[in-house]
C-alpha cells in the first residue's frame, strides 16, 4: 500500500466511498475494503502503469470494479500474497455473490451516475460543482463521447419518470380495500391533471408521462372489481384503458389485452396483440427500471430518434417498460402469472431481499414475454395451433437471445411462464427445465420454486 501512486491512492478511496454509501447497508462488513485493497492490487499488476493518470481516475475505479465482478463470477476473491486462499470462504454466501454481482454491475454500468451522488462529505455535490453542472445528478454529461452521452441520458431520464410511478405503486402493496386504492389513484391523477395544467414545465412533462399509467391501473383495478363480482367490464373502463395506451408503446396495451384474456374477449385481445407484435422494431428500447436489474443496451436507432423527438414522444413511440400489477388487478392477470406476486416463501428468500425492491411486491414482467405468453394462452383457447406454436417459438427465441449472464431485465419470469406453456403442452420434462433455469439465474424469491413443487406433487408423487 505504502508503494500506492497519488492516483492510485485516490481510487481506492474512491472504491471505498462507494462500498460504504452503496454496499455496507446491504453487506455489512461481509464484503470489505480488504476485497477493495485486494482488488486494486490484483488491477495495477495486470493493467499498464500509464492508465493511473488523474484524468483517467474514474475508468481506473472501473477497472478495479470488473476485477471483482471477474471474482464473483468465478465465485472466488484470490489473497495478493498467500496462494489457494479464498477471501470469500466464511464471508459471502452463493446467493449473496450472486446479488453482488448485480448490485456491482449496475454500478460499473452507470458509474458516473454512482460518483455523483456520494452522500459522504457531499462528495457527488462536489463533483458537480467542479464540472459547472446546476441539474440533477442523475443527467451527468460526463462521458467520453457523444453516444455515451445519449446512452446514458435515456437511463436517467426514464428512470427519473418511472422510479416514482414503481415506488407509488408499491409502497400502498398493504392496501387490502380496493375502493380506497381506487380513491388514492384518482388523488394522484387529480393532482398531476393539476400540475399538467399549471405546473413548470418539467412538472408538465413528468406528468403527461405518469398519467396514462396510473390511469391503466386505475382501469384494471375496476375491472377486477368487475371479474370478481361476475359483471361485465363497462364501457367506461374501456375508454379509461384507452387512455392508457400513451403511457409507452406497449405496456398498456398488453395490460388491456390481459384483460381480454381473462374475462373470454379472445378475439379482441388477440387483435390487440397483432397490433402489438406489429410495434416490435429494431429502433424500440426496451426498459426495466426495477432496482438492480440490468439494462439493455441502447440501441444506435433509438439514439438517432433521441435528436428528432420529445422525452414524451420518443416514450410513446419507441420505449417498452415492464408491465406491472398490484395485487388489486390480480382477477385481470393469468392464472399462472400471478404467482410472481408471492415470490418471496422463505426466510432466506426474505434475507436476501434488498429493502428498495418494493417491485418485488408486484406482479412484473417484461413486454416482450408477456406479449408471446399471451399469444400462446389466446391461440390455445380459439384453436388456433400453428399461431400457438408460433408465439411459443418467439418465446423461446427472445429468451435465448437475451444475454444470461447480465438477466436484463425480468429473464426468470420468461422462463417461468416459457414452463406454463410446455405443461400446458403435456411437456412437463421441459417445463421442470425451465424452471430450473430460471432458478439457476435468481435462487431467491423467484416462483419457479412453487412451480417446482407443484409439478413434483403433480407428476412424482
Amino acid at each position: 500500500m505504502f508503494d500506492f501512486t497519488e492516483v492510485q491512492m485516490l481510487v481506492y478511496i474512491l472504491l471505498k466511498m462507494m462500498r460504504k454509501c452503496y454496499l455496507k447497508p446491504q453487506f455489512d462488513d461481509n464484503f470489505s475494503t480488504f476485497h477493495f485493497k485486494t482488488a486494486i492490487m490484483f488491477t495495477i499488476e495486470s493493467h499498464l502503469p500509464d492508465i493511473w493518470q488523474k484524468d483517467n481516475i474514474v475508468a481506473c475505479t472501473t477497472y478495479c470494479l470488473n476485477t471483482l465482478l471477474r471474482w464473483i463470477k468465478r465465485k472466488y476473491c484470490p489473497h495478493f500474497t498467500t496462494k489457494g486462499v479464498n477471501l470469500f470462504d466464511g464471508k459471502l454466501s452463493r446467493h449473496q455473490l450472486q446479488l453482488l454481482e448485480s448490485v456491482l454491475r449496475e454500478i460499473s454500468s452507470n458509474i458516473v451516475w454512482y460518483i455523483c451522488n456520494l452522500e459522504m462529505d457531499q462528495f457527488g455535490l462536489r463533483i458537480l460543482d467542479k464540472f459547472g453542472i446546476r441539474v440533477l445528478p442523475l443527467t451527468v454529461y460526463y462521458f467520453k463521447n457523444g453516444k455515451e452521452i445519449q446512452r446514458d441520458t435515456v437511463k436517467s431520464v426514464l428512470g427519473m419518470i418511472i422510479a416514482n410511478y414503481g415506488i407509488d405503486l408499491a409502497s400502498h402493496r398493504n392496501q387490502v380495500n380496493p375502493h380506497n386504492e381506487i380513491a388514492r389513484v384518482i388523488r394522484k391523477l387529480q393532482h398531476l391533471l393539476t400540475l399538467q395544467n399549471t405546473g413548470s414545465d418539467l412538472e408538465c412533462e413528468a406528468a403527461i408521462l405518469i398519467i396514462p399509467y396510473l390511469q391503466g391501473t386505475l382501469a384494471t383495478i375496476k375491472a377486477s372489481l368487475c371479474i370478481a363480482s361476475n359483471q361485465p367490464v363497462t364501457r367506461d373502463i374501456h375508454q379509461l384503458y384507452s387512455l392508457s395506451f400513451d403511457s409507452d408503446l406497449m405496456s398498456g396495451k398488453l395490460k388491456y389485452a390481459s384483460m381480454l384474456y381473462c374475462i373470454g374477449q379472445y378475439t379482441q385481445a388477440a387483435d390487440v396483440l397483432t397490433h402489438c407484435e406489429g410495434l416490435l422494431r429494431p429502433d424500440v428500447f426496451h426498459y426495466c427500471g426495477c432496482a438492480y436489474r440490468g439494462m439493455r443496451e441502447v440501441g444506435d436507432g433509438y439514439l438517432e430518434k433521441m435528436l428528432n423527438l420529445n422525452t414524451v414522444d420518443l416514450r410513446r413511440s419507441s420505449t417498452t417498460t415492464c408491465v406491472k400489477f398490484t395485487i388489486h388487478e390480480l382477477p385481470c392477470v393469468p392464472e399462472h402469472l400471478r404467482y410472481e406476486m408471492y415470490r418471496t416463501q422463505t426466510q432466506e428468500d426474505r434475507k436476501e431481499r434488498n429493502l428498495h425492491n418494493g417491485w418485488m411486491d408486484l406482479v412484473v414482467i417484461d413486454c416482450q414475454p408477456f406479449l408471446f405468453y399471451l399469444q400462446f394462452l389466446l391461440y390455445r383457447q380459439m384453436g388456433r395451433h400453428k399461431k400457438q406454436e408460433s408465439a411459443l417459438i418467439n418465446l423461446y427465441r427472445y429468451i435465448f437471445f437475451t444475454k444470461l449472464e447480465d438477466s436484463q431485465g425480468h429473464l426468470e419470469t420468461a422462463f417461468n411462464v416459457a414452463g406454463h406453456c410446455w405443461e400446458l403442452e403435456n411437456r412437463p420434462d421441459l417445463a421442470w427445465k425451465c424452471y430450473q433455469w430460471s432458478i439457476r439465474l435468481y435462487p431467491n424469491n423467484n416462483a419457479a420454486w412453487v412451480h417446482l413443487i407443484r409439478l413434483f406433487q403433480k407428476y412424482f408423487l
